[in-house]
């Protein structure tokens, strides 16, 4: 392929970031402005135009998705391409594969996933006495994981613990005996796979230089999420060569609170003096009001590198506001201005809705059930995290890492054998005094001889197991049918919990059929299969082709785009969160989140707060965020009149025969049959809910007025109320209207 085809399509910045090969190369890139076609081009100029070796390149990125992506486009240049490309943890993973002797694994050595970390956490502060209601295995965790990124042994925490309280002394007791395990067990946790990997390298400097020589090339995506250990990972393979294209933008970093570090980007031009810089600045996504309104709010920031994106679409219309009384009758706006944007034409796919925390989704869920479009929670319950996938997994790890003891106690009884606490308690101490694999305590002949009752016949059937898993290992789907086949589990899961709303038999089969894909397009057996599935994350699992809206965190929405999107819960304590009112980076990382949130949207936003939100019980009166009061005048609805809009246009389309006021009140979008099939008046009825045509009413917002029609029945029932104090009529939906009548 040519020079010329290569950049066909890109504007100069993108041009100059795809030729642009000797050295260091910074490019910022806004969002929305192609900053992977840019990537893959550059990638596939290396390779066609440049004459470097596939498998002397190598392309980071921080999500399966992302890699994916990146991985089939440079496939459609580049064929057989052989070269490295995938997030940070798969490609540690990749080479502690590959070289794991220096950091004391096997190549079969498993990834602990959260879940399993905890429970084992949780058991080492239960051996050492202490309640973990009081010293709780997630806060351990936390300290942990944030002593791995900081590269602090156990010895190194201790030391430091001392100075501060005496939860950190036993946290960091507690991570000493973590380690243990984790290397008695050949496992390995997320952050290790980082802090392993990098250890990696460094070991590699004074040795083989393995790795330290071994790419030309070094391509990173997102380069503002990286943490300590990335930074030093990517400065370490790149001293060779040099030749380190990094892209990101200062504006979209997000992950503080999980150690990423915005300094390395914005000194990135401090490391390498000699740097190009390349802003990538024309965007081809959003409507021009939605680009004003993040440019507008993200200038409030400091710690930024300064850049316009500018687009040559349309203005769009302006950004909707919407306030509810509390969170429900926020909830019920939004879903009733979701229900217009899908009766207006938009696929319910291309619409999202955006909150700061979890805890936003409940009111929203209930709203869309009850109008009743179709939704589907990201970052919910995954299916890797599911019951009868975890266990099955868990006996898939066993076999491909015999002292995986966290795997093996999880499944040593399931389904029952008559293998009871007492007994999995003795066999743990007996392996902790020998210091070996539970498994191999389990296998020794003394040890059997010593069990008693049912429990001797049930490790005979486990031991059998195993040895029948073992021998299947070559195809992923082969080793699973194998559990399935000899352990009965299938049977003992579609007996499990019949109160619960799930189909643990599908999903067994759903996990048999990925293994199937898995070994079709892969040769690397159980083991691959394990490794692949364990790197997943919640986005991947994301059904992005399912015609259902997206609800999700804003965190979980980066990478994302859609045509409408509604953020919700804009108050302050809740987005900006309460965190972050006394740390000024913290409330510039929630300026840039919002700043996210906006950028995802294509053509329209709805920005949404209410006046009352309920917290641990109590109602509570909030303030409306103050990234609302950062947004410009122009693009915001012209407040004292009414108009005519793409989203009034949606909302006549359910059944309204009037024009919307743009006003920012909770009875917006006003009307509408949301289960029309057609658009057409709504009839007068007499009477509904107790109120009759002529009834004196009170509104807690809008005051005293009368009812001058009722229209529609049921959930759709609408009431038109003149009020007195400002002589307008507003429709409400009669379910949610707060309406009190006068007697």
């Amino acid at each position: 392929m040519s020079t010329l085809d290569l950049l066909s399509g890109l504007n100069p910045a993108q041009q100059q970031a795809v030729e642009y090969v000797d050295g260091p190369m910074l490019i910022l890139a806004g969002a929305g402005t192609g900053k992977t076609r840019t990537i893959t081009r550059r990638v596939a100029h290396l390779v066609q135009v440049r004459g470097v070796p596939a498998s002397r390149i190598l392309a980071i990125t921080f999500t399966n998705k992302a890699a994916g992506e990146m991985r089939q486009r440079i496939g459609a240049y580049v064929p057989h391409m052989g070269m490295w490309v995938g997030t940070f943890h798969a490609t540690c993973a990749r080479m502690l594969r590959m070289n794991p002797q220096p950091i004391g694994r096997s190549r079969d050595f498993t990834i602990v996933d959260v879940e399993d970390r905890r429970k084992l956490l949780r058991q080492l502060i239960k051996d050492q006495g202490w309640d973990p209601q009081v010293f709780r295995p997630r806060k351990f965790e936390s300290m942990i994981s944030g002593w791995k990124q900081h590269r602090l042994s156990p010895a190194n925490a201790q030391e430091q613990a001392s100075m501060y309280g005496m939860e950190e002394e036993r946290c960091a007791l507690v991570y000493g005996k973590y380690e243990i395990i984790l290397g008695r067990t050949d496992c390995l946790d997320f952050d290790d796979l980082l802090w392993k990997g990098l250890q990696l390298i460094e070991k590699d400097r004074s040795g083989a230089r393995m790795w330290t020589e071994r790419f030309d090339h070094i391509v990173v995506d997102e380069y503002q999420d990286t943490n300590e250990v990335q930074y030093e990972m990517v400065k370490a393979l790149a001293a060779h060569s040099r030749n380190l294209a990094v892209c990101g933008d200062p504006d979209q970093s997000i992950y503080r609170w999980r150690g990423a570090d915005i300094s390395n980007i914005l000194s990135f031009d401090k490391d390498y003096p000699d740097a190009v810089v390349v802003r990538l600045e024309q965007n081809y996504r959003s409507v021009g009001n939605v680009l004003k309104a993040a440019q507008f709010v993200i200038k409030n920031n400091t710690s930024r590198k300064e850049k316009d994106l500018v687009t040559d679409r349309e203005d769009g219309p302006p950004l909707g506001l919407s306030e509810g009384q509390d969170e429900e009758l926020e909830a019920n706006q939004v879903a009733m201005r979701v229900a217009a944007w899908i009766r207006g034409g938009t696929t319910a796919k291309e619409v999202a809705v955006f909150y700061r925390t979890n805890s936003c989704s409940r009111s929203l869920e209930a709203a869309f059930t009850r109008l009743q479009i179709p939704y589907q929670i990201v970052g919910g319950l995954s299916f890797f995290e599911r019951r009868e996938i975890k266990d099955l997994i868990a006996f898939a790890r066993l076999a491909v890492n015999p002292c995986d003891d966290i795997a093996l106690q999880r499944v040593i009884n399931v389904p029952p054998r008559g293998i009871g606490a007492k007994s999995l308690d003795r066999l743990r101490a007996i392996a902790a005094e020998h210091e070996e694999p539970m498994l191999t305590t389990l296998q020794r002949e003394e040890v059997r001889s010593g069990v008693r009752g049912p429990a001797k016949k049930g490790i005979m059937k486990f031991l059998s197991l195993y040895d029948a898993i073992r021998q299947r290992m070559d195809k992923a789907e082969f080793a699973l049918r194998a559990i399935l086949d000899r352990s009965g589990y299938r049977h003992f899961a579609e007996a499990l919990d019949h109160t619960e709303d799930v189909d643990r038999g599908q999903n067994i089969d759903e996990l048999l059929a990925f293994a199937n894909e898995y070994d079709q397009r892969e040769e690397g057996g159980l083991r691959g299969f394990l490794e692949e599935i364990s790197l997943l994350t919640d986005t991947n699992r994301w059904q992005e082709e399912a015609e259902r809206v997206s609800l999700m965190t804003v965190h979980a929405a980066k990478g994302l785009e859609f045509d409408r999107v509604a953020v919700v819960g804009l108050e302050e304590g809740l987005f900006p969160h309460a965190r972050s009112f006394e740390d000024p980076e913290g409330l510039e990382e929630e300026r840039r989140l919002f700043y996210v949130a906006l950028t995802r949207a294509r053509e329209e936003l709805l920005l949404s707060h209410c006046r009352m939100r309920f917290r641990t019980g109590a109602p509570g009166p909030t303030t409306p965020s103050r990234f609302l009061q950062e947004l410009p005048d122009s693009v915001l609805p012209d407040f004292g009149t009414t108009i005519t809009s793409p989203s009034t246009a949606c909302n006549n389309a359910y059944g309204g025969t009037e024009e919307v006021s743009c006003l920012p009140n909770f009875a917006q979008p006003k009307r509408g049959s949301f289960h029309s099939t057609v658009a057409q008046p709504v009839p007068d009825v007499e009477e509904a809910e107790g109120l009759v045509v002529g009834d004196l009413v009170t509104h807690p917002v809008f005051g005293d007025g009368n009812i001058k029609r009722i229209q529609g029945k049921g959930v759709n029932a609408r009431v038109v109320v003149e009020f007195d104090e400002s002589g307008d009529e507003r429709t409400l939906l009669l379910s949610y209207s707060m309406l009190e009548k006068l007697t």
